[in-house]
């Protein structure tokens, strides 16, 4: 684990502000897409109370004209001055029953009445309306009237556009005789609306453009209210005017940005006449701006929140790998300098054990310089040829010493070294040890590979990994061989083996066998150092790493099996 996240802090850090980024994403679209759902449920809700408005502000209006028109009509008996075609007498009877409209709040511009033939014999628009009575017909026949009681939609035959309701006259029988239209001015709907919604603005779409106030007209009986309306309607068509080429028809809402104000546009609503075709659509826009401040308020709650959560995330993993990379360093100079302190302890092991022998000769170089003495036959050429023999025995020593003084010291910068004169300089080193163990070399390491690293990065390995075999082969009889080889990879890689014929690493350690502390030996007598000083070298080879595996080979037509320790660095060409 402890190599794991070594190996791995900056990957760890990179991956956990991908996760720390994938959750923000991931949670600020789930609440953007709850908030954009709200909004667009708010903004049908809206659309569908708009439309259920209408409708039934439609529908009361509409019933109310036609149960006053026609209880008018019974009462002054408008059947049969119709039947009777007298003109006159209808007049007489309507006209101080239609001027009476006005204080009821309703704002009529006009009042037709038909007769069974379709022909006008009454009618009440205001002067101010240019119209023609010759031109009038009837917008619903009288066929209409067998299933309903009254009708109504919007009409364009008097002003570009106003509210129509039509109810039919009928005789004792219940034979229809005539219709009658009552126009009613369209401010009324934009009055009665806002006392659904607050600051709530409407407008009528009709023709390709926005119905506006249809001249001056303004009817007798009018009474102060009725001002109101068409005050409310100016003010709404002036709002519209500002953006209406922004307003997509296509879309029953579109959201509108104007100033620092933000509107909600319905265009749900479609306005038919009384024989169900469309004529204009009616436009709604209520003020979103408080509801969409609050939402984005949230969302930058949300958005301080992940930069908060974000700094606490990098100070914690810098003060954590910080703090860890103590541990770690503290660590590896622990295992350095116990590895050294090894090192040094076995480097004077060696260094005793070949100095046995020229320490014996130069005894008997002395014994036999005073035993000559004594005898008299001590010479000038005699002792000349003692004082050769035992300088000769010194050298040998002090060469011993510079070998292994140089092993410690690496260098400090990386250098040019060269495969084949490494491992036979860290032969050289250990064959005394070797021969004394009965263990056989065979190097057929040949080629001159050049890798980038320190001087003696090669050597060090080299002997580690011997040492370790002779450890291992110094608990078997019979014959004991490491065999060395190298083999160029045409990747420019080269791996080299070091394998012996001693069994084998067990296969529980075999995955392990480079980290620190684990040894096959027991633990009084191997440190567990060794092979993990050779992975700290290996790795600093060029695209250099090392590996264990247990295989058979052959030597000298016999087959061999045991332990194969591999390393592979990259080469580089030669210096000239």
């Amino acid at each position: 684990m402890r190599k794991f996240l070594e190996a791995n802090k900056n990957r760890i850090v990179i991956v956990t502000y991908i996760l720390l980024f994938c959750m923000f994403c991931f949670f600020s679209l789930m609440d953007l897409h709850k908030r954009t759902s709200d909004y667009a449920y708010f903004a049908n809700k809206i659309n569908s109370f708009i439309k259920n408005a209408h409708d039934s502000e439609s529908e009361y209006l509409s019933s109310r004209l036609a149960n006053y028109v026609s209880a008018v009509a019974q009462e002054k008996d408008f059947a049969r001055l119709l039947e009777s075609s007298d003109t006159e007498a209808l007049q007489k009877a309507a006209e101080p029953a239609f001027q009476d409209f006005g204080k009821r709040y309703v704002p009529v511009i006009s009042v037709l009445i038909y007769d069974r033939n379709g022909k006008l014999r009454y009618h009440m628009i205001p002067p101010s309306i240019p119209h023609d009575p010759e031109r009038f017909r009837p917008n619903v026949s009288k066929e209409v009237f067998t299933t309903k009681k009254y009708t109504y939609g919007y009409e364009t035959n008097i002003v570009p556009l106003y509210f129509c309701t039509v109810l039919p006259v009928r005789d004792s029988l219940s034979n229809v005789v005539g219709t009658i239209e009552i126009g009613v001015d369209l401010s009324f709907f934009h009055y009665n609306l806002k006392w659904f919604l607050k600051d709530v603005k409407t407008a009528i779409f009709s023709k390709g453009k926005l119905i506006e106030n249809q001249g001056a007209y303004k009817t007798d009986s009018a009474e102060y209210v009725y001002d109101y309306y068409r005050k409310l309607k100016a003010n709404d068509i002036q709002f519209f005017n500002q953006f209406k080429d922004r307003i997509d028809f296509k879309r029953t809402k579109n959201d509108i940005q104007l100033g620092e104000r933000y509107y909600l546009v319905s265009t749900s609503q479609v306005l038919r006449d009384n024989g169900g075709r469309e004529v204009g659509k009616y436009l709604v826009a209520y003020d979103m701006t408080e509801l969409r401040s609050r939402h984005w308020g949230y969302f930058y709650v949300w958005l301080l929140f992940f930069a908060i959560t974000a700094s606490v995330m990098l100070f914690i993993n810098l003060v954590g790998f910080r703090k860890y990379e103590r541990i770690i360093t503290n660590q590896d100079k622990m295992l350095a300098q116990r590895s050294k302190q090894c090192a040094l302890g076995e480097m004077l092991g060696h260094i005793g054990h070949q100095w046995r022998q020229p320490l014996y000769n130069l005894s008997l170089i002395v014994q036999n310089i005073g035993l000559q003495n004594q005898l008299g036959k001590l010479d000038d050429t005699l002792l000349n040829n003692q004082i050769t023999q035992a300088n000769q025995n010194i050298q040998y020593m002090s060469n011993i010493i510079d070998d292994w003084r140089s092993l410690l010291m690496s260098g400090s910068s990386r250098t040019v070294i060269e495969l084949q004169a490494s491992v036979e300089r860290a032969i050289a080193m250990v064959a005394p040890v070797m021969e004394q163990s009965r263990i056989t070399i065979e190097n057929r390491i040949t080629s001159q590979v050049h890798t980038m690293g320190f001087v003696n990065d090669l050597v060090q390995v080299t002997i580690n990994v011997l040492l370790n075999a002779r450890d291992q082969l110094s608990l078997i009889t019979g014959e004991r061989v490491v065999l060395l080889s190298c083999q160029e990879d045409i990747d420019s890689l080269v791996t080299v083996t070091f394998q012996d014929n001693g069994g084998g690493i067990p296969n529980h350690l075999l995955r392990r066998i480079f980290e620190p502390y684990v040894t096959t030996k027991d633990k009084a007598d191997g440190t567990g150092l060794g092979l993990y000083l050779c992975r700290q070298i290996v790795e600093n080879l060029d695209q250099g790493r090392v590996w264990a595996e247990n295989r058979s080979f052959v030597l000298l037509g016999k087959e061999q099996y045991g332990a194969c320790i591999c390393l592979q660095f990259a080469k580089i060409p030669k210096e000239e």
